[in-house]
């Protein structure tokens, strides 16, 4: 099905990465999944989203900018795209050898591409491109050997490299020819953050200490008073003037110090996160942190004498570090990490770990139509329209509480608390749902009244147990817990399956709250479920850390078919969440209803019950008989820990689509009615996907 597609829209802010963020005279520029967030230096503070630019990409990793004269951006599959200055696409190439970590401008016509392996802390290699007006002209030889980080300054490209217990600093031109080098014996660490100017080259490596170089010789200028100067890796440092630099000393401490002596000069507040990118325009500095972006805008004249180094130079007079009065301006929606998702009607509700739930919708604006934040962090969600024009959100958080908010009351409600964390949520018209991480789940049934809904106990029920045999304990909590990490109701909301750590998917009976069917299919704890029915068939969708993707036909316990993970996805992961998908058949026509052996009498195992199915997996034929004779396609889409989107045939296993589209662990997936996708990561930020057949 190779006309099979995603049109997707991206909701919140991006959690900035390193290298994820630049600036220009009159702009910043983020990247927010597949597309580009632009703000103006000189705009008033405020807190809007401001424009954002399309671009041919799935997922952009890292970008770069030439003199306001020219942009460019990569993606996670190396694919190079080069825009003018008013962000019109002028050509795309791919990269000579992808995956790319970072591409930056070595001159208006050269572009630097650093490749990495799998992971973001592996060493790569570096090529330069040379691109004309129609695109590639011709690519250097490939530095290769350990290289970790590269930077440019007029019209140099310097490389990082560190095989221990040595580090080099190398300087090329254009050409790939060697220029100069510094290098120094350490078994400490590699240079992780550095800020290069006319004079000075600093250098700041995991042990927190700076190095000062002179630019010109590439040699060591000696100084005591640059070690110890953080107290947390030091990834972005920003020269202010020719001698003086800022960096994070701390959470939330800035300081301005002395390249020379080390000295400190002035300090202040600023956000109290990972700082992994600054630029200072005029007397804001803008700085790029893992919860998304904020402005420090200072006092006037509070930096006079910073910008040319004036009034700085007689140390003598600065008796103490002054502390500059300063404004904070944050660009975020969620923040850590989002973790709950729900879909009602056109609204999305997200979460996150830092408290926050924000409320879209998906046919205005990208501003979140309504949130509140809690001082609790946000695990689950769920949600039901008791009227037309309300909403009733329920919030499960990691300390036990259910919570339910109606946008119109303001405050959220406690509905219940256990000691136990909440890991899921699941609604039907009339009942919800909740699992625990203790193996339990607490059914509650539903009455709207008005704007909200009432909820009324009716039992607690414990379903899956700790693991008595040996097990491997350094996966999750075997033989500790047995969290239900999912939960959905039946098609005709009589039975309910959960799925848990202890690695089976279990099927209760709602009316006499017992187990009717055990499934133990997969190796490791299983992560995420699905139930539909579709053409007679009652269909159960499972996936695990093991990596696997069992199908079962429920009413007979037959295995029908186990799909593994596809090749193409790079870097280690496992399969966090997942939805089905009905793909419309083709042509009109009756649904044809199809009947499946009952596998379950003959090939039972000996040493499990009747309700525990057998591992025979149906015939690849019957199997194709079976979904063939269906009206439509069944698809399954999953999520990964390293941010992919995989969807599938569930009778071929024919991958149909596979994307790196999130900067982080997929933490929520759903499928509406409609068959629109939704997904949110711990990049902040929630993927609304109109699926294109």
């Amino acid at each position: 099905m190779e006309d099979f597609t995603l049109e997707s829209r991206v909701f919140g802010s991006h959690t900035i990465t390193l290298g994820a963020i630049v600036s220009s005279p009159d702009s910043i520029c983020v990247p927010l999944s597949r597309e580009m967030k632009t703000w103006s230096t000189s705009a008033p503070a405020t807190s809007d989203p401001p424009p954002r630019i399309r671009t041919p990409h799935r997922s952009i990793i890292t970008f770069a900018c030439q003199s306001s004269q020219l942009y460019a951006t990569c993606d996670w599959s190396g694919l190079v795209a080069v825009y003018d200055k008013a962000w019109q696409l002028k050509y795309t190439f791919p990269a000579p050898n992808p995956p790319c970590a970072a591409v930056k401008f070595l001159t208006p016509s050269h572009l630097v591409v650093l490749s990495r392996g799998t992971s973001n802390f592996a060493p790569g290699s570096v090529v330069v491109v040379e691109v004309g007006a129609g695109g590639v002209v011709g690519v250097s030889e490939e530095l290769r050997d350990a290289v970790w980080q590269v930077a440019c300054h007029r019209g140099r490209l310097y490389v990082w490299k560190w095989v221990e217990p040595q580090f080099s600093l190398l300087r090329y031109n254009e050409r790939m020819e060697l220029e100069a080098k510094f290098e120094l014996l350490t078994e400490k660490s590699a240079a992780i953050g550095h800020a290069i100017n006319e004079k000075y080259i600093v250098l700041a490596f995991q042990s927190r200490d700076l190095m000062l170089l002179d630019t010109q010789s590439m040699r060591q200028i000696p100084s005591d008073n640059l070690k110890g100067v953080s107290k947390s890796p030091i990834w972005a440092i920003q020269f202010v003037s020719p001698e003086n630099i800022l960096l994070q000393r701390s959470c939330e401490k800035y300081v301005i110090l002395d390249v020379r002596n080390g000295s400190t000069l002035r300090t202040f507040e600023g956000p109290g996160s990972f700082c992994c990118f600054m630029e200072l325009v005029g007397n804001m500095l803008w700085i790029g942190t893992v919860d998304g972006v904020f402005r420090v805008e200072f006092e006037e004249k509070a930096l006079k004498g910073l910008e040319t180094g004036s009034g700085l130079h007689d140390l003598s007079e600065i008796h103490a570090a002054p502390a500059l009065e300063t404004k904070l301006t944050p660009f975020l929606f969620h923040e850590i990490s989002c973790c709950g998702l729900c879909v009602c009607d056109t609204s999305v509700i997200s979460g996150d770990l830092a408290g926050n739930v924000l409320i879209w919708d998906t046919l205005s604006s990208s501003n979140p139509v309504d949130r509140v934040k809690i001082d609790d962090s946000i695990r689950c969600l769920a949600a039901v329209r008791p009227a037309e024009d309300s909403l009733a959100v329920f919030i499960g958080t990691l300390s036990g509480c259910l919570l339910q908010w109606g946008p119109e009351s303001g405050v959220p409600d406690l509905v219940v608390h256990h000691e136990d964390t909440i890991t899921c949520i699941r609604t039907t018209s009339d009942r919800l749902c909740f699992g625990l991480v203790t193996g339990a789940i607490e059914m509650y049934d539903i009455t709207l009244c008005g704007s909200s809904a009432i909820l009324s106990h009716l039992f607690s029920l414990k379903i899956h147990h700790p693991s008595v045999e040996p097990c491997d304990l350094r996966f999750g909590s075997l033989g500790i817990k047995a969290e239900v990490w999912s939960l959905v109701f039946s098609p005709c909301a009589t039975q309910i399956a959960t799925c848990s750590e202890d690695q089976t998917v279990k099927i209760t009976d709602l009316e006499s709250q017992t187990t009717v069917s055990e499934f133990r299919d997969h190796a490791l704890a299983v992560t995420s479920l699905a139930w539909i029915r579709h053409a007679g068939l009652s269909l159960v969708v499972s996936c695990s850390d093991d990596n696997t993707i069992v199908i079962r036909e429920t009413e007979t316990r037959t295995k029908l078919s186990v799909l593994s993970l596809p090749e193409g996805v790079i870097g280690f992961c496992t399969l966090t969440y997942l939805g089905v998908i009905i793909r419309p058949a083709t042509s009109p026509g009756e649904v044809t209803v199809v009947t499946i052996p009952d596998n379950t009498t003959d090939n039972t195992p000996e040493n499990t019950t009747d309700n525990t199915t057998d591992n025979t997996i149906l015939s690849s034929t019957l199997a194709t008989e079976v979904f063939s004779s269906c009206a439509g396609q069944v698809l399954v889409v999953c999520g990964t820990e390293n941010g992919y989107l995989i969807t599938r045939d569930l009778v071929s296993g024919r991958v149909l689509y596979q994307e790196r589209l999130h900067h982080g662990s997929v933490e929520g997936l759903m499928v509406d009615e409609t068959g629109r996708l939704v997904t949110c990561a711990s990049d902040c930020c929630v993927q609304v996907h109109d699926i294109l057949f």
